[in-house]
């Protein structure tokens, strides 16, 4: 199941492997993105199979939470799948979760064990992830590093088995199709007129924790470094009302500031090729850039995902305007980074299916089953 753009991205290579080894899969589609995850799901070509009625836009996060569960109790209670994945850290991803142990069925959770060890950072996503852990099943760890988070919170050993992330294999998918389509990376260059000789820097900004103060700090370092006119920069604005409100007003008047709608997986992924910096809040972003290359500046107080910081290619900054500017000048100069994978090789899907599969052929949903009722006894 999924809800918003980046679990389509995440679960569309998954959902592929399963249905190519012949598993009967149901892609259930929960309304959370009612807008951007339609349009990645149409581009990678997938269609739901089932639909939730969309939530009242501006729903507060747990009233979303019941609007989702709810909806999802007769779908269970219908179809009673023998493993309910889910992915990430979302709304629609602990509606999932919840839904399937109340209903008494197996979880897995694709992109487990991320953690930033505060609550706050980011919230609500921290909480969720704690939340669903206990009531997995399989958790497919998207690095060392995050298994071992699990571990360390109690989950069995057995359970827990390092994959890589999915993103990377719908990164790798995208680009070898930008790859093989020359007239297709024409046409986005037609589209996206930069002035030549200038680095280019895509931004993207959207965490609800950086909204407010944080956001307008934001903004004017990013309006420092277009003042200079030595850059271009690139900004697909979040549909928030307040989110593009801000930007516009601070970034809509410099000359070299390109602001965009929100653009396709293809698009994201041609602008980061073209860039030569990445300005960024998101957490898929900050896995996809350095398998292309691409230096980040991570416009958050703390990452669940360090291990892009450990392998040089992306870097913390504070959230003052002055701060963000050094550093992107800083990266700037730097010379240009050699990919690298410390996110997976391309091949998670693959082994989360193997391990789905296997998991099927031993009976342990009937274990799993029996665990619950002898907890309920």
């Amino acid at each position: 199941m999924c809800g918003t753009r980046p679990e389509v991205v995440k679960m569309a290579p998954v959902v592929g492997r399963l249905r190519d080894a012949g598993q009967d899969v149901l892609l259930l589609f929960t309304g959370q993105h009612p807008d951007l995850a339609p349009q990645m799901l149409r581009e990678l070509g997938l269609e739901p199979d089932i639909e939730l009625p969309v939530p009242p836009a501006g729903l507060p996060p747990q009233q979303m939470l019941a609007a989702i569960i709810n909806a999802l109790a007769p779908v269970f209670a219908a179809h009673r799948p023998a493993v309910t994945l889910v992915q990430g850290d979302t709304v629609s991803t602990l509606a999932g979760a919840l839904a399937a142990a109340y209903a008494g069925l197996p979880l897995a959770h694709v992109e487990a064990g991320l953690r930033t060890g505060d609550m706050a950072e980011p919230h609500p996503e921290e909480m969720h992830r704690r939340l669903i852990a206990p009531l997995a099943s399989l958790h497919f760890a998207p690095t060392h590093r995050a298994a071992a988070a699990l571990i360390g919170e109690g989950v069995n050993p057995g359970t827990v088995h390092v994959t890589g992330n999915s993103g990377i294999d719908a990164l790798l998918e995208t680009n070898a199709r930008l790859i093989a389509s020359p007239d297709l990376c024409a046409a986005l260059e037609a589209r996206f007129p930069v002035r030549p000789g200038r680095p280019m820097i895509l931004a993207t900004v959207h965490r609800r924790e950086n909204h407010g103060e944080r956001l307008a700090a934001i903004a004017s370092g990013l309006a420092h470094i277009a003042a200079s006119g030595g850059v271009e920069m690139v900004l697909p604005l979040h549909p928030g009302p307040a989110v593009q409100r801000l930007l516009r007003a601070s970034l809509g008047h410099l000359a070299g500031v390109h602001l965009l709608p929100p653009v396709d997986h293809a698009t994201m992924v041609w602008l980061m090729r073209r860039s030569q910096l990445l300005i960024t809040d998101s957490g898929g972003l900050q896995e996809e850039a350095p398998a292309l290359g691409l230096r980040t500046l991570v416009l958050r107080q703390r990452t669940e995902r360090s291990e892009a910081v450990d392998a040089g290619a992306s870097e913390l900054v504070p959230i003052e305007p002055e701060a963000i500017a050094a550093a992107a000048w800083r990266q700037l100069s730097r010379p240009k980074l050699a990919p690298r994978f410390p996110f997976g090789d391309g091949r998670a899907a693959g082994r989360i299916c193997t391990i789905l599969l296997d998991f099927l052929r031993r009976g342990d949903r009937k274990a799993f089953q029996s665990e619950v009722l002898d907890m309920a006894g």
